[in-house]
């Protein structure tokens, strides 16, 4: 095991709540030992009385130091939105002896031509490169429980959905209590050495919504020089930025292999059909 019990997570919303609560689960089963989670002060946010809430201002490295202090591993799920608080926080831990940073991927491989919240979290990459914390990412692909509305050009009850690229591109999906459950297990099971300063790509089981269901989605696709033009104009345009992510090529292997007992949920299990 990699010996790490001590976890921190920024973040308590869409992927944030599922980890909190796979680590308190695995805290019950004594793999982990404490579980810190980080909030904006003034938030209203509420955990588990099993997990330390800690409201930090992020303008101030002392109150972050202060919050990270004797934690092992910090897991950073702030939003798109908020992706410019991970620097500082880094850098916090790293002063703090945090032995691991697992940045706010949970998406497409940060790889590949930049552009949008892409660009951002590869610039976090080389932060965290630059400083010398230990950096572990993980590539899921969209959150299979969650994309399937109209703001991400998924909505399927519509009849219609938008991706990004011209179709040969692959998208795994995987729901976010499957990611949660595959973060623990890795973060708490293998040797350190091996989660060090690497990527871990990960998909649920997939299979076809139209054979399911019986019913016809028209799919359009967007060329990411569209794509590229919109991020030009506008940066924090997220739904480009997303359908960018998906348009860009995901790892061939997968490393499911590492939680050998994981079985993911199907991607069309996760689908809403009415």
């Amino acid at each position: 095991m990699s010996g790490y019990k001590n976890f921190a997570v920024v973040g308590a919303g869409e992927i944030g709540s599922f980890i909190i609560r796979q680590l308190l689960t695995d805290k019950a089963a004594g793999t982990v030992n404490d579980v810190v989670v980080l909030t904006r002060q003034g938030s209203k946010t509420s955990v588990d009385p099993a997990a330390k809430l800690i409201p930090v201002d992020y303008s101030d490295k002392e109150s972050i130091k202060t919050a990270l202090t004797g934690v092992d591993v910090v897991i950073s799920t702030v939003a798109l939105t908020a992706l410019n608080l991970q620097p500082g926080i880094a850098e916090a831990a790293k002063e703090v002896g945090v032995k691991l940073f697992v940045p706010s991927e949970f998406g497409g491989p940060t790889v590949g031509p930049k552009g949008g919240s892409l660009s951002m979290k590869a610039s976090v990459q080389e932060q965290l490169k630059a400083i010398g914390i230990p950096y572990a990412l993980f590539w899921t692909g969209p959150f299979a429980d969650f994309i399937w509305v109209d703001t991400s050009g998924l909505d399927v009850l519509s009849g219609k959905v938008f991706v990004g690229g011209d179709g040969s591109n692959p998208i795994p999906f995987t729901s976010r209590l499957d990611i949660a459950r595959y973060l623990s297990y890795v973060l708490t099971h293998l040797p350190a050495d091996q989660l060090k300063n690497r990527s871990f790509s990960i998909r649920g089981d997939t299979k076809e919504y139209e054979a399911k269901t019986g019913k016809r989605v028209e799919v359009t696709y967007i060329p990411v020089s569209e794509l590229d033009a919109r991020l030009a104009s506008n940066p924090q345009d997220v739904v480009a930025s997303l359908q960018k992510i998906w348009a860009t090529p995901y790892h061939p292997e997968t490393d499911n292999h590492l939680y050998p007992d994981w079985n993911p949920s199907s991607v069309v299990d996760n689908i809403p059909l009415a």
